[in-house]
């Protein structure tokens, strides 16, 4: 007879706990008891998350939470892309080099993104408009700083977000408890094991003991669980990625004075990168680097300069982190979900993404008390699958840099390790092919909701905003578009019309700021902060 699991302990909060604490009670209801275990932590200082489009659809809509909730309970702000700072030359020698990665698939024309007719003009027109501006209608908008919705909350750009996640961690906490999921302060001393190898109990520091049949490890880096109890090796990738390190503040901002930007900024330093993430009063940033290359000391003067800051009177967290992923997220009756499972540097945004897509895969492969290793297989080849892909995605940003200046950027010209998935890709790109094109309609109805999300997003569009933004582009255009001059002509009507819509949306679009301040009034005032903005519009 099939047993089916009941009792659930989650070891750990913040982001990851608590977004499986929900997503769980939300998917099974009274049917699993969870419990959810957490130290009591000193305050996190907001340094900002940011996050990738799909959030909303895959997760607060799956828990039945609508969009303009979270985002006042959360500090929230928009995210409508990245602007990539001096990632081909050092700002001594360029101090407005910058270009945009952007959110939402390019148009086609006659089955052929646009971003292909974009190369064909640049070398057969001489026409050098930079890609997101010519193929995308959002870059001259977001320049103005514009929000990405309407004041009405119309959406006319894709967007994803930028919060305090210990801010979702709370408003999470609130609504699992809610729903029925028991939380416990206090701290793990012991692992009981199993004769079988798998994890029996959790022995606290208060004396209490929890038994479960399935456990989750969300104890971050030190994988409590995963790791240090079960001793699943972490597989480090530190030849791939070189930034193991980060130095990390929250900055006062004069919101009214300078705007606020709808896209978090990625700034090269002289040996990594720094992110300035967007909020209202403030904007948190970090400082990620590799310690093969500069000192902690060095590297912390080199962000104080950045934004001059006094370092008397601003709190710097130092953070060391690993990069890779363990060799199996799931062994046994214990899963590792966020940090404890895998890591990759904020370059897009990808860690509340590896949280949410594996509790998705962990429901879409729920077990019952047999654990079927066939159920445990699968739900790690899509870990392992979904990390590697994003791996080699951030790869590109580094690879194909034109800066010299440093060591760091140096190494990571000629000596970073490609796998071969994508070397693959590399060479199609090359010979004016599409890299990864969106999935056809046949294949997103075989794929979930979330599923053909994730599938889709990392795809042509994205790849060509990072090799176009870094002049790294084909060898020729696609042959094939020289037989079809009636689709050429058919792009420069698309061209055009993108250009129409930005001039109309730029008369519209309130500033993000104005658009926040109405967000996150008070209820009572929002009618009033919207009439206020017409009125002096």
């Amino acid at each position: 007879m099939v047993e089916a699991i009941r009792n659930v302990v989650i070891l750990g909060g913040g982001s990851a706990g608590w977004m499986t604490a929900s997503y769980l009670s939300k998917a099974f209801g009274d049917q699993l008891n969870i419990t959810l275990i957490e130290a009591d932590t000193i305050p996190k200082i907001g340094v900002g998350e940011a996050t990738i489009p799909n959030l909303q659809r895959v997760f607060f809509d799956f828990l039945g939470v609508p969009e303009e909730e979270w985002m006042r309970e959360c500090n929230a702000s928009f995210k409508a892309g990245i602007k990539f700072v001096n990632w081909r030359k050092p700002p001594e020698e360029d101090n407005k080099d910058y270009f945009y990665h952007l959110f939402g698939q390019v148009q086609n024309c006659d089955n052929v993104p646009l971003t292909h007719y974009w190369l064909h003009r640049r070398y057969n027109e001489n026409n050098n408009e930079p890609m997101e501006y010519a193929c995308y209608h959002q870059a001259p908008l977001l320049d103005e700083k514009l929000s990405p919705r309407m004041m009405d909350g119309t959406q006319v750009m894709s967007h994803a977000w930028h919060f305090d996640a210990h801010l979702v961690a709370k408003y999470l906490r609130k609504l699992a408890v809610g729903w029925g999921v028991n939380h416990i302060v206090d701290e793990l001393v012991h692992v009981e094991l199993a004769h079988d190898g798998s994890i029996a109990s959790l022995n606290t520091r208060k004396g209490d003991r929890y038994e479960a049949d399935l456990f989750v490890d969300c104890s971050g880096f030190r994988g409590l669980l995963i790791n240090q109890a079960l001793g699943e090796r972490f597989i480090d990738m530190s030849n791939q990625l070189f930034c193991d390190s980060a130095v990390a503040a929250s900055v006062p901002h004069d919101d009214e004075r300078y705007g606020i930007e709808p896209y978090t900024s990625a700034i090269a330093m002289k040996h990594g990168w720094t992110w300035k993430i967007p909020m209202l009063g403030r904007f948190g940033s970090g400082y990620v680097y590799s310690s093969k290359f500069v000192s902690q000391d060095e590297a912390t003067e080199e962000f104080i300069k950045l934004w001059d800051l006094d370092p008397n009177k601003v709190q710097l967290n130092q953070i060391r982190f690993r990069t890779g992923r363990n060799r199996r997220a799931w062994v046994k009756n214990c899963v590792a979900i966020g940090l404890s499972s895998c890591f990759l540097e904020p370059l897009e945004s990808t860690g509340l993404y590896f949280i949410y897509a594996a509790i998705y895969q962990l429901v879409k492969h729920f077990p019952d008390k047999s654990f079927d290793p066939i159920l445990i297989d699968r739900f790690n080849e899509e870990i392992e699958g979904m990390f590697d892909d994003c791996r080699d995605f951030i790869q590109t940003h580094y690879f194909t840099t034109t800066r010299n200046d440093t060591e760091f950027w140096r190494a990571n010209k000629h000596d970073l390790q490609l796998s071969d998935s994508l070397k693959h890709k590399l060479e199609t790109y090359k010979v004016g092919l599409i890299v990864c094109p969106p999935l056809t309609t046949n294949e997103s109805s075989y794929y979930s909701n979330f599923e053909t999300e994730f599938r889709n997003f990392w795809t042509n569009s994205n790849y060509y905003c990072m090799f176009a933004g870094m002049n790294w582009l084909p060898d020729k255009s696609l042959p094939k578009l020289d037989y079809r001059l009636d689709a050429i002509d058919k792009s420069r009507d698309m061209f055009a019309s993108l250009k129409k819509r930005t001039a109309e949306l730029k008369t519209k679009l309130p500033p993000t700021y104005e658009y926040l301040k109405m967000l996150h009034g008070s209820s009572g005032r929002k009618e009033e902060l919207a009439i206020d903005y017409r009125l002096r519009s």
